[in-house]
């Protein structure tokens, strides 16, 4: 007979942000299948706790004060001994580090998590979680891009590297705003490169005058990124909305979505637009160019610069044939290649190795 194996989700915290979003959806599709716990390195609980609860899936919180804490360390050991977990998963940098050590001195599995196209930590920090992807049982990503990182950079054998792609589901297909929205979803920081969009936005303007940039989010950049349209003379056409517990609505009614990011793996954000029928504009960072079709579901711009994004802005923007295919493809792509099935299958097939072992 087999076992339902008990799985532990580690994870930085559980506000605003698309890996957080995963990991609802992830923890509920394999809810059927896995008893899945979730454990909270933060005070930060919601919105997406009380999802998790929603959906009858514990959630535990472990408030981390600031770099590696070890009180935090020993209250998610004794919590995990507690639960009677069988697999120690994380999911966020930090958390695989608590994740490892504590699946280590539990004598339990440590499934670890990239979900980008590389590390992003620097000097020590990284070298210290490198070792230790390369010594867990087994570590998952979502992106092709980042299992090649791993395997090639990292030294993660191939054979313990799983690509488990993100979760999406296909939406209404919305009419877009009059005048056109320019869209940029994610937290403000440095590494999404928001400031890019909106140095594009001058020469937008020219071509399509009506149009209007709208960044959904919030993040430690958000006043120098309100100062740059101030100083490019933007205020009156950019709208800021802050932090939000779902963006789906907002993207549903944009005319293009654009991801200036200079490295990714499989961007939750252009998975929501194209599931809303949205051109997508980025350049072919992580596993972008795999699912935007240049001239079907979006454009593939050559370089992450203000004019290569702004010419692929207004050509998304003017480019009707382009929108009237973005609506029916990108929401059939959602369909075909990002359904719950199979990542659900890759990890019950892994967890079950790993308790077999």
């Amino acid at each position: 007979m087999v076992r339902t194996p008990s799985v532990a989700f580690v994870i930085d915290d559980l506000g605003h942000g698309g890996a957080q979003k995963q990991l609802v959806m992830l923890a509920s599709a394999l809810r059927p299948h896995v008893d899945v716990r979730v454990y909270v390195l933060s005070s930060i609980e919601n919105p997406h706790g009380s999802a998790l609860k929603g959906r009858g899936i514990p959630v535990t919180v472990l408030q981390r004060r600031s770099g590696f804490d070890v009180a935090r360390l020993h209250a998610l050991t004794r919590a995990l001994a507690a639960d009677g977990v069988d697999i120690v998963h994380g999911f966020l940098d930090a958390s695989n580090v608590y994740a490892f050590v504590s699946a280590r001195r539990l004598h339990k599995p440590a499934v670890l998590s990239l979900q980008s196209d590389r590390l992003r930590l620097t000097g020590v920090r990284a070298r210290v979680l490198g070792w230790m992807h390369r010594r867990s049982e087994a570590v998952v990503v979502n992106s092709m891009a980042g299992r090649d990182y791993l395997i090639d950079s990292v030294g993660v054998a191939r054979a313990r590297v799983h690509v488990v792609r993100n979760i999406a589901e296909a939406h209404e297909v919305a009419a877009p705003a009059n005048p056109p929205i320019v869209g940029c979803v994610g937290r403000l920081v440095a590494i999404k490169r928001f400031d890019l969009a909106v140095s594009a936005f001058p020469l937008v303007r020219t071509a399509v005058p009506g149009a209007r940039l709208q960044i959904v989010g919030d993040g430690p950049l958000h006043h120098d990124l309100r100062a740059l349209c101030e100083h490019l003379h933007l205020g009156d056409a950019v709208d800021f909305t802050g932090a939000v517990d779902d963006a789906t609505a907002h993207i549903a009614r944009m005319s293009c979505l654009v991801l200036p990011s200079t490295f990714e793996g499989l961007p939750n954000a252009v998975l929501e637009a194209l599931a809303c029928g949205v051109p997508v504009v980025a350049c072919a960072v992580g596993d972008v160019a795999s699912i935007v079709a240049d001239g079907s579901t979006g454009v593939v711009v050559p370089d992450a610069t203000p004019d290569s994004l702004a010419a692929g802005i207004v050509r998304a923007l003017t480019d009707s044939a382009l929108r009237t295919r973005a609506r029916d493809e990108g929401p059939r792509a959602i369909r075909e290649r990002f359904s719950p099935d199979e990542p659900v299958a890759v990890l019950r097939s892994l967890y079950q190795s790993l308790l077999d072992k």
